[in-house]
C-alpha cells in the first residue's frame, strides 16, 4: 500500500517537474531541421541581415512554423527573435537600421502576428513561452506575444 503511494507520488512530482522545466526553461526551437524561406535581407545601414525560416511540426496532422534569426554582421552572433504558426502572407523589411518589421497575416480569418521589433531588446513568441523563461530573460528587454491567445484561454477557464 505504501508502495502505491509513493509511486504515484514519485508520478505526480515528476508530472509537475516536467511542466515547470517546459514552462520555465523554453528556448526557440532549434533550425536544424528548419528550411530558409526567406532572407537574408540586410539591414539599411548593414549591420544585419534578418532570415526567415519554416519549421514543420506534428506531421500529417501538424503544421509549419516561422522562425526569425537576425545575424549581427560584425560578431557573427545570432539571435532567434520571432516565432509564430503560419498564416497566409508573410514578409519581412526593415525600417530604421534595427527595426524588423514582421508581417505573418491571414487577412480573410482576421488573423494578424505582425510586429516591428528592435532587434537588439525585443522578441516576440506567439504563446508567451519566451516571455516566461528563465533562459531568455537576460537577452530581451520586450518580449510580445499573441494577445488573442490569452484571450481564449480566460474564455476557457471561464467555461465559454
Amino acid at each position: 500500500m505504501k508502495k502505491r503511494y509513493l509511486v504515484i507520488l514519485l508520478l505526480i512530482f515528476g508530472i509537475l517537474l516536467l511542466i515547470g522545466y517546459n514552462r520555465y526553461f523554453y528556448s526557440f526551437k532549434s533550425l536544424d531541421n528548419a528550411t530558409l524561406f526567406l532572407g537574408p535581407i540586410e539591414s539599411p545601414d548593414g549591420q544585419y541581415n534578418a532570415n526567415a525560416y519554416y519549421l514543420e511540426y506534428g506531421g500529417a496532422a501538424g503544421g509549419v512554423m516561422y522562425i526569425v534569426e537576425v545575424e549581427q554582421m560584425q560578431t557573427g552572433k545570432k539571435k532567434k527573435v520571432y516565432s509564430s504558426n503560419h498564416k497566409d502572407d508573410f514578409s519581412l523589411s526593415w525600417k530604421p537600421s534595427d527595426i524588423l518589421s514582421i508581417k505573418n497575416e491571414s487577412p480573410k480569418y482576421n488573423d494578424y502576428r505582425n510586429i516591428d521589433l528592435n532587434v537588439n531588446t525585443d522578441i516576440y513568441e506567439e504563446s508567451g513561452a519566451a516571455c516566461r523563461s528563465l533562459l531568455l530573460k537576460g537577452e530581451f528587454e520586450n518580449c510580445y506575444e499573441a494577445e488573442d491567445i490569452k484571450v481564449g484561454f480566460m474564455f476557457k477557464l471561464l467555461g465559454f
